[in-house]
């Protein structure tokens, strides 16, 4: 058994109120067959969001795949976490698992205590080896090895893994799920039950539940005896096939689902595919489903490919409405427009590329067909791929009652509504046509002048639907890219931002990583960004400088799981203390030094500030990264005479002990760190996630040259001298938001007075 624990208490949301559900309910529950089950998608795999399923009955929660990101999906769509007791993984790999230390500090908040945590091997050895930077104190995460062939079973499902191998990579097996449902017992024959002599009472109940029972002349009444015929069972099949070499062992278990589709005590409603789009599109694979499940069992298949649509439509939501500001600094996500350009229809068919393997084996057989024969066999194939739909969060199963897909509340963007709310503000029409006047021309032309900073994720310790944790992209140069910090996510945030292609270019061109502290909200997107990286075949290794206590996790990862070491070259934040890090290896990112000192937050946390090539007013522009911070006068000498500084702000200033308990800065803190060092623009950033949208912010008067960040903005220092113009329109727009925190610390400030008038008495 492992238990993990997040070592980032300072930017926990406070523990449940309550805790979970009373034994004693939870145990009485526990033998009574459900009558809703519903299946659910949560993510379906597009644009950077992950693969993952919810499973979700009247007293039971179970997850099927938690890849990066699946926490946050799970917050904007209210999927309530709070009773997961599940979790089933296809890999061990971080497709499948990255999204485990996020989604273990949410559901401990909410009050969950244990859970299950199936896959193939070292999940157990990889949630140790998280300990440094995610240790939940109250949470206990069971693993099994699901490749020993054991099958889960409680009251409501059974669920047998089937091991997938490969040849060529033997020692990483791959799980597939056949699940099958507990019947529901059929309506109980009153008559029957008079004339066996059941006496009223709990007998009945007992016969009613499926269970046999034993009267008090010793005489045994069967269940079935006075019951009507059960529902027909149902099963469903969720499979992942990474690779075309696990396809001979997928075709090896053959048998065994044909035994469950022809069953007479069960029916395969349907199908999940985690497999890639070279594997749903493979002609052997498509084979397999056809000969293997009816034409009644339903197919969902969650893939980048084939779906378009990520499901954080939260994101846009306020991407919508801030671009209504300054779309220079807002630009809408890229997603939107590929959306837009996609086809409109949910039977969508994909041109995907092959595989030499696909050809090779494509013609072969048709190397043993006749012209109409071969004509037939191809029209059936890409009939075959047409008819795989594309699929969303949200998207829905109901199994029980048997309702089939439901595709009602599946996610989607309405830009029209976005933009109405926020005209429907008092005031904010005439303020936004305001900035519009007083902006036409200074925004106008786009500012083509580096750095550029490009804010990925703008909140603390784990996502929420509008901020994702912290990661900035800069752009130093005309085609280099540098990393401060990597949360969870990061990599999908880039494919939504500047949409597929693009992002591809974005990746080669990311020369360098920087990691502050090693807090899991500042690092764990690291691995899906080395991995995608390492995909995309650059030309040289990623420049990672982080704390050297980040090493035993990347060794273990790229020793028992996948093979990254050749994705990186690390050199520790510990190093560029006494002597900055100058030379060819940062002069190709358009940077001349790399300096970092120690910050007061956690051991071996770092600021950092960079000194690139390009000039703001004749002089070289100096960039300064707080990380995570209370006030330090390290980080105000290391960033002296800056030209921008980016400095978290995690709390409003009435929370200054908090703060301070916490090693956090509140935003007052943050903007006086800026004028000690001199700073000519600072950007707050990393708020606590109590202000999704806007925090309380000091007077207008203090806010001139300081900028609040968001998701997905974007700005160059030229920008930053017109941004304090944006702060009436902004502040009116979140107006209703911004008194409800009025509000909030108006109530902690009356709590505080009672609380000193009850001391002095």
């Amino acid at each position: 058994m492992s238990t993990i624990v997040s070592t980032d208490a300072a930017e926990q949301t406070p523990p449940a109120k309550y805790e979970r559900q009373p034994n004693v309910l939870r145990k009485k529950l526990s033998s009574v067959v459900p009558g809703s089950v519903n299946l659910q998608v949560l993510g379906a795999g597009a644009n950077g969001a992950p693969s993952a399923v919810y499973l979700f009955t009247d007293q039971s929660r179970y997850l099927f795949n938690c890849g990066e990101g699946t926490q946050r999906l799970a917050h904007e769509h209210k999927t309530r976490l709070s009773r997961l007791e599940q979790i089933f993984v296809t890999r061990n790999t971080w497709t499948a698992v990255g999204g485990l230390p996020g989604l273990a500090l949410t559901i401990q908040d909410a009050g969950v205590r244990n859970v299950g945590l199936h896959g193939p091997p070292h999940l157990d050895t990889m949630l140790q080896s998280m300990r440094r930077f995610v240790v939940l104190k109250n949470l206990q995460m069971q693993t099994i090895d699901s490749t020993l062939g054991v099958p889960f079973e409680d009251s409501i499902l059974t669920v047998q893994p089937v091991v997938l191998r490969s040849e060529e990579q033997p020692l990483q097996p791959v799980l597939s799920y056949i699940c099958k449902l507990k019947p529901r017992p059929g309506a109980l024959n009153l008559v029957k039950c008079v004339e066996a002599g059941v006496p009223p009472g709990p007998l009945l109940g007992q016969l009613k539940n499926g269970q046999d029972v034993t009267l008090p002349c010793g005489t045994v009444v069967h269940s079935a005896d006075v019951t009507e015929p059960a529902e027909t069972a149902l099963s469903f099949v969720f499979i992942d096939v990474p690779s075309v070499d696990y396809l001979e062992s997928l075709k090896a278990q053959s048998e065994q689902y044909k035994q469950l589709a022809n069953s007479e005590l069960t029916e395969v409603a349907l199908v999940v595919h985690f497999s890639p789009p070279e594997l749903t599109a493979h002609a052997e694979y498509l084979d397999f489903m056809q000969t293997n499940f009816s034409a009644g069992t339903q197919h969902i298949y969650l893939n980048s490919h084939l779906n378009n649509f990520s499901g954080y439509a939260a994101a846009h939501r306020i991407q919508y409405q801030l671009h209504q500001l300054a779309p220079r600094f807002f630009p809408l996500l890229a997603e939107a427009a590929e959306l837009q350009l996609s086809c409109p229809s949910n039977t969508l068919s994909h041109s995907l590329k092959k595989t030499k393997l696909d050809n090779d084996v494509e013609e072969q057989q048709e190397n043993k067909l006749s012209e109409s024969e071969l004509v037939n066999a191809k029209e059936v194939k890409q009939q075959q791929v047409r008819q795989q739909q594309a699929f969303v969060s949200m998207s829905s199963f109901h199994l029980r009652p048997k309702k089939g897909l439901d595709r009602t509340l599946e996610s989607r963007l309405t830009p029209e509504e976005y933009i109405k709310e926020t005209h429907a503000v008092p005031g904010f029409s005439e303020l936004l046509a305001q900035l519009q006047s007083e902006t036409a021309e200074t925004l106008k032309i786009e500012s083509k002048g580096y750095p550029r900073i490009i804010f990925l994720g703008t909140g603390s310790c784990i996502p929420n639907k509008t901020r994702n944790v912290s990661s900035i992209l800069i752009q130093t140069a005309a085609q280099a890219f540098m990393l401060f910090d990597c949360g969870e996510g990061t990599h999908g945030q880039i494919v939504r931002l500047f949409g597929r292609e693009r992002a591809r270019e974005v990746m080669l061109q990311l020369q360098a990583v920087y990691v502050s502290h090693l807090h899991a909200d500042h690092h764990i997107g690291l691995i899906a960004l080395l991995r995608e990286r390492q995909r995309l075949e650059p030309t040289s290794p990623l420049l990672l400088l982080a704390p050297r206590q980040i090493e035993p996790w990347l060794n273990f990862y790229n020793r028992q799981i996948e093979p990254i070491a050749d994705a990186y070259t690390l050199m520790g934040n510990g190093e560029l203390l006494e002597q900055p890090l100058a030379g060819e290896r940062v002069e190709q990112l358009g940077i001349a030094s790399i300096a970092t000192c120690l910050v007061r937050h956690c051991p071996h946390a770092f600021g950092i500030s960079l000194t690139l090539q390009a000039q703001h007013e004749g002089e070289p522009i100096k960039l300064t990264y707080s990380g995570d911070t209370m006030p330090c006068a390290d980080l105000v000498e290391l960033g002296r005479n800056s030209t921008v500084l980016i400095h978290e702000a995690t709390m409003e200033d009435d929370l200054e002990e908090e703060a301070r308990i916490k090693t956090h800065s509140t935003i007052s803190q943050a903007i006086q760190q800026g004028r000690d060092m001199q700073a000519k623009h600072t950007i707050l950033t990393h708020f606590s996630q109590r202000y999704a949208k806007c925090p309380r912010l000091p007077s207008t008067e203090d806010m001139q040259h300081v900028a609040i960040a968001f998701d997905n903005m974007q700005v160059t220092v030229e920008d930053l001298q017109h941004y304090h113009k944006l702060y009436p329109a902004l502040l009116a727009m979140y107006a209703e938001y911004t008194e409800e925190l009025e509000q909030r610390a108006v109530k902690r400030e009356l709590k505080q007075e009672r609380k000193r008038k009850l001391a002095q008495t």
